[in-house]
């Protein structure tokens, strides 16, 4: 997976948010800005695995220099709100879709989360 820029907002009386303008409907909200930044991997990958599911092939990510010339990136960045760089936590592995999956039906087979199988794993693997 790739990474998409996102725009970090906050407006008085609200939440802190992160939108993706390659993205439509694509946030994450929080209390601060680190919980958002957070949860905004999880929310990118959760949004890209339903267009899959559906059969829509999302937006290609955009460089930085292509999004100025988008309106409403241009807008938040005016209105002093940051660009971000957001990866789906799957990166992290390298792996594509159905290897994640695959290691999910694993993980979840056992009772355990994707971090945990891949922590058993790993700590398995290196005590011989």
């Amino acid at each position: 997976m790739t990474a998409y820029i996102g725009i970090l907002e906050k407006e008085p009386g609200t939440l802190w948010g992160v939108w993706f303008p390659d993205l439509p409907g694509c946030i994450a909200a929080a209390e601060t800005s680190d919980e958002t930044l957070a949860q905004a991997g999880e929310a990118l990958a959760q949004w890209l695995d339903l267009a899959r599911e559906d059969g829509t092939a999302p937006r290609p990510a955009r460089t930085i220099e292509e999004l100025k010339g988008d309106r409403d990136f241009a807008e938040a960045l005016a209105a002093g709100h940051a660009a971000v760089v957001i990866r789906p936590p799957a990166d992290e592995l390298g792996l594509d879709e159905r290897q994640m999956r695959a290691v999910d039906a694993a993980a979840q087979r056992r009772g355990l989360s994707r971090t945990a199988l891949v922590r058993e794993l790993v700590l398995n693997e290196i005590a011989g």
